[in-house]
């Protein structure tokens, strides 16, 4: 037996099976979608329709609750069918959504959070800038204090949704008589002084991402969550369940590699008998397995925690390990897959190749693997406990 399952509720597991019966319906076009770089629209309304849409976010405007596993589960079974899909869908619920129900005051979310969580409407979080990748603490983007508004200015990049958002989560330098007040969040509604390139990338293609420019944009206090300076603190507890997400996306891909290279494998006659009775094929077969069921454990135990000490920042080291770890072993997994599958595992016509161009992201995107090493070094240098 698995022991990863035995740490799941039976509502992560009636959700996780209900996640997975909705995209083999839905997700058939997946390496088409990769190919064309773009996801059907009307596919957000299918997920908001189950209740997709309202991950991390209070049921009382329409989501399933801000519970972390859950989130695991939904992001780790789509990811099987479609990283691209399943990191589009973090980005809305997890990232931006989760913002604006963490820190937005009741006005805030009873204007907000509805159409998010019905996925109405589409959400993206503005954080990294051309200048301003893992220092994102720093940001160039500028609100600039304007009698009683604040003018927007500024650019954000690599922003997951931006070409399809309808709106954003911005952190911007505040400046007020000429001086900075510290990074606040603003949660903003698409404006003509707002425009998004779309950016064409080697992975994750189905997920639009976009340069997004801001000229001027006029926005009020009614903008600003939780308070003015309050950006950092608000970016750095989102990046913690962030990475928790992230995480469940590599549990998937990790799952889909061994499901299409094992299925090849017992299939695949070489030699008079199919190859995965040979052992080098069930080594590779076993160390993806193996990594996905480590890796699927601590997660599982770290988003429980992380339920039971919302915001705590003790967790912070555990969630820089497991995005680490769990993306770099997607990405040997999904290689391993790609190995086993040979030739046709080098086609578009198969699943591993594209597993491994989206898992390459992980290692960059929320944080570098370097960065998750430092933040763990951090730890390390101030002394940990020990057993």
């Amino acid at each position: 037996m698995l022991i990863s399952n035995d740490l799941l509720t039976d509502e992560a597991k009636d959700l996780k099976m209900a996640t997975r019966e909705f995209c083999k319906r839905e997700f058939a076009d997946t390496l088409k979608w990769d190919e064309t770089q773009n996801m059907p629209y009307e596919l957000w309304k299918k997920m908001g329709d189950i209740g997709l849409t309202g991950m991390m976010l209070d049921s009382e405007y329409g989501g399933m609750g801000a519970d972390a596993l859950l989130a695991v589960v939904i992001m780790e079974e789509m990811a099987v069918f479609s990283p691209a899909v399943a990191m589009s869908l973090g980005a809305h619920s997890i990232l931006a959504g989760n913002v604006i129900n963490r820190a937005g005051n009741k006005e805030q979310k009873a204007r907000f959070l509805p159409d998010i969580a019905s996925g109405k409407k589409i959400a993206a979080i503005c954080l990294s800038e051309p200048e301003r990748g893992s220092d994102a603490a720093h940001p160039k983007t500028k609100a600039i204090k304007n009698g009683d508004k604040y003018l927007l200015r500024g650019q954000k990049i690599f922003i997951t949704n931006a070409p399809v958002a309808d709106i954003f989560v911005v952190y911007a330098d505040t400046i007020e008589n000429g001086k900075s007040l510290g990074v606040t969040a603003f949660v903003v509604e698409k404006t003509p002084e707002i425009t998004v390139d779309k950016m064409h990338k080697m992975g994750m293609r189905a997920s639009p991402t976009g340069i997004v420019f801001f000229d001027e944009v006029p926005l009020s206090e009614e903008n600003i969550l939780r308070g003015i300076g309050e950006g950092t603190h608000i970016m750095m507890e989102g990046l913690d369940v962030e990475r928790i997400g992230l995480s469940g996306e590599n549990l998937g891909i990790m799952k889909g590699a061994l499901e299409v290279a094992s299925k090849y494998a017992k299939e695949r006659i070489q030699f008079e008998k199919p190859i995965i009775s040979y052992q080098m094929i069930q080594e590779k077969l076993t160390y993806i397995l193996s990594e996905l069921e480590l890796n699927r454990t601590y997660l599982y135990k770290l988003a429980k925690l992380w339920n039971e000490n919302k915001g705590d920042k003790k967790l912070r080291t555990a969630t820089a390990i497991s995005k680490m770890r769990s993306a770099e072993a997607a990405v040997k997994c999904a290689e391993e897959a790609i190995q086993i599958l040979g030739g046709y595992g080098y086609t578009s016509d198969y699943l591993p190749q594209m597993y491994w161009r989206d898992a390459k992201l992980f290692t960059i995107g929320a944080g570098t693997s370097e960065m998750m090493k430092l933040i763990a070094a951090r730890r390390i240098i101030q002394g940990f406990n020990e057993l």
